[in-house]
């Protein structure tokens, strides 16, 4: 018979204590809890990978559970975009997303995942647009039939709308208002999204400073009692929160490089974030020695974004990451590189 030392550390299973509070977690329960996970065929339900390679490297696999993630930049640079290819990525992945979206209604952005999924097939060089999507949403494309007979009509386009149609009901989209959704609406939703699945969902809030408060008080005191909340919402219920965040006026200056101090409202933000990442165009923010010498650096770093990692709890910070613009079909090019360029904290506007 083989000693016991032979079959290696075991752990001890503890029973808990009756009468401890809820909220204190005993370390022995932490490691039954990984090592039950570790050995389930179940994935890890901690991650969820992005779908862009280089971010996930740099976070260490993805966004994980309990944790709070915000995403800045200016205007037009694609935050929405961006974080709907998150989505789009985990729901494609089987895992349930809720998007709670202040800016769009959810037919625009079923146009824009359609029209990126159709470019990201790669059987035409031109894929259908959004444009040309959202005319057959709204009936405005001199073409009779329903869906799949006007986007047939495209190249990707019925692809696009198969692969759509696998994992839509997994999307799920909220359209929030700064007058009814609240911090509770929010809650009560990431709730019934956990008991309808069965696991708990990607958060997007779309963005973090239309969030209603509680109560009438101070930009900055609202704006901290959201990101306090949504951090607290994250923990409870075990979820990624990503959180798209507005700038501030310095931030949005022409030649100013937006950083984490730079997100309007409340230190908080940056305090309780556990990732921030800033997203900016490559041309704004490269060093002027880059665009001196070459006008068509000039234009060719404009269809760049740069996604800076200010924060990052969890893995490297300071990672400067390029993505490729393929606004025209609602995404960005997944498949980034590391910025090799020089870049500035502040410089000269040129235009």
């Amino acid at each position: 018979m083989a000693d016991a030392a032979d079959s290696g550390p075991v752990l001890h299973k503890v029973p808990p204590p009756q009468a401890l509070d809820p909220m204190l977690t005993p370390m022995h329960v932490v490691l039954e809890r990984v090592d039950s996970r570790l050995l389930s065929p179940e994935r890890d339900v901690r991650i969820w990978p992005t779908g862009f390679p280089l971010l996930d490297d740099a976070l260490g696999g993805g966004l994980r559970a309990g944790a709070l993630n915000l995403l800045a930049g200016s205007q037009g640079e694609g935050k929405t975009t961006f974080a709907l290819q998150i989505a789009r990525q985990c729901a494609k992945d089987e895992r349930p997303v809720l998007f709670f979206s202040f800016e769009l209604d959810a037919e625009s952005l079923l146009q824009k995942v359609i029209a990126a999924e159709a470019a990201e097939i790669g059987k035409a060089e031109s894929p259908i647009s959004v444009y040309q999507v959202r005319a057959a949403f709204e009936g405005t494309d001199e073409c009779d039939g329903g869906l799949p007979e006007r986007l047939g009509r495209y190249a990707g386009g019925l692809d696009a709308l198969e692969i759509v149609s696998g994992y839509a009901s997994r999307l799920l989209i909220h359209r929030s208002t700064t007058t009814n959704t609240n911090l509770e609406v929010i809650a009560s939703a990431v709730k019934d999204v956990l008991s309808e699945f069965g696991e708990p969902p990607l958060v997007v809030v779309d963005y973090l400073q239309k969030v209603r408060s509680h109560q009438n008080m101070d930009e900055e005191a609202a704006i901290t009692q959201v990101t306090e909340r949504l951090k607290d919402i994250a923990i409870e219920f075990e979820c990624p929160m990503l959180a798209i965040s507005a700038s501030d006026r310095e931030g949005l200056e022409p030649g100013h490089r937006m950083r984490a101090r730079n997100m309007k409202g409340s230190t908080a933000l940056a305090y309780e974030a556990d990732v921030v990442l800033i997203l900016a165009n490559k041309a704004d923010i490269v060093a002027r020695h880059h665009l001196m010498y070459s006008t068509n650096n000039a234009d060719q770093f404009k269809n760049y974004s740069v996604l800076t990692i200010e924060k990052n709890r969890s893995g490297r910070t300071g990672a400067e990451i390029e993505f490729k613009k393929d606004f025209l079909c609602g995404r960005f090019v997944a498949q980034g590189k590391v910025v090799s360029e020089k870049l500035v904290d502040e410089r000269v506007y040129t235009e």
